[in-house]
C-alpha cells in the first residue's frame, strides 16, 4: 500500500472517530480518554521496557496503569461532592438553551407540587455543597442550581 493512501486511510479512520466521539456525553467521553490514554502510555512503558529503558519506560507504564485504573473503577465518572440524592454533580454541563421544570425539579430534588419555600430550601441546601468556596463545588454547578431554582420560581410566578 502506498504511503499516501496508509496516510488517508488513517486520516478518515481519526476523523471519524473525533466526529463519534464529540457526540459522547462529558463523563463517558472523559472515561474514553482516560482508556486510551492509559492502554497506549501503558503500552509505551511496556515497549520502551522491553528495548532496555527501564528507567524511562517504568513510570510511563506506571502512569499507564494508574490512568486505567481510574477509568475502570466503579462510579469514577460521579463529582466528589455528588453523593446522596444530589443531582447537581451528574457530571452534565449547565443548559445552553434554557432548563425545562423538569430538568429543574430533578436538579433541586423537588416534587411536581412543591412551593416557593420548598424550593428556595433546596437552592439552599444544594448551593452549600455546589458553591465553588466550598472546595468541593464549581461556578458551572452553581450556575445549574441558580437557573433550577430560577426556573420554577418563575413557573410559580414569583
Amino acid at each position: 500500500m502506498t504511503p499516501f493512501a496508509l496516510g488517508s486511510l488513517v486520516l478518515f479512520a481519526l476523523m471519524g472517530a473525533a466526529w463519534w466521539f464529540a457526540g459522547q456525553k462529558t463523563a463517558k467521553a472523559a472515561k474514553m480518554v482516560r482508556i486510551i490514554l492509559g492502554g497506549g502510555a501503558l503500552l509505551a512503558g511496556i515497549v520502551i521496557s522491553l528495548r532496555g529503558a527501564v528507567i524511562l519506560g517504568g513510570p510511563i507504564g506506571v502512569f499507564g496503569l494508574g490512568m486505567l485504573g481510574e477509568a475502570l473503577r466503579p462510579g469514577s465518572t460521579r463529582r466528589p461532592g455528588a453523593a446522596g440524592g444530589d443531582q447537581a454533580g451528574n457530571g452534565r454541563p449547565p443548559s445552553r438553551g434554557g432548563m425545562t421544570p423538569a430538568e429543574a425539579r430533578e436538579i433541586l430534588g423537588v416534587d411536581e407540587d412543591a412551593d416557593a419555600e420548598t424550593i428556595r430550601a433546596a437552592h439552599r441546601r444544594l448551593m452549600k455543597k455546589v458553591h465553588p468556596d466550598t472546595g468541593e463545588g464549581s461556578a458551572a454547578l452553581a450556575r445549574q442550581v441558580q437557573e433550577a431554582r430560577d426556573c420554577l420560581l418563575a413557573g410559580l410566578g414569583e
